[in-house]
């Protein structure tokens, strides 16, 4: 698990804070596996997410980072670690073992940790309007 956590570290230190146009988008997962001390094994992918990157009324850069069950509550992070580089760009949780990439054509990766147990979906993201009950839509 430690190394596990070690790569994360060192995969966010290659990312710079981003400074971008408002990001908002929405993603549905469509391969998942979980990992256990006993191995790895496909599972139903039953998540989708929403990541949010933009600038509050203030002009404070915020973000957010939220990881649904499907016809269920959602994981609310809010203000996640947020940088990118020219191919990626990620929502970090360290402290909830949690880590989403998105890549080139919006394809996305979400590392989750929980104790010895890791899970690894794979799935593709849209542009979408801001998944925030306290934004309208365009904002």
């Amino acid at each position: 698990m430690m190394k596990l956590m070690l790569v994360a570290a060192l995969t966010t230190a290659a990312f710079q804070s981003p400074t971008p146009e408002d990001f908002w988008q929405e993603c549905q997962i469509e391969t998942t596996i979980l990992c256990t001390p006993d191995g790895c094994t496909n599972v139903e992918p039953t998540l989708k997410l929403y990541f949010g990157d933009y600038k509050d009324s203030d002009g404070r850069q915020r973000g957010y980072y939220y990881r649904c069950r499907r016809d269920a509550d959602c994981d609310r992070i809010e203000d996640p670690w947020i940088g990118e580089n020219e191919k990626y760009r990620a929502f970090v949780a360290r402290e909830r073992g949690l880590i989403s990439r998105i890549g080139p054509g919006g394809k996305v990766t979400d590392v989750a940790t929980l104790d010895e147990n890791v899970l690894i979906s794979r799935g593709s993201c849209w542009d979408a309007p801001p998944h925030r009950p306290d934004l309208p839509a365009g904002n």
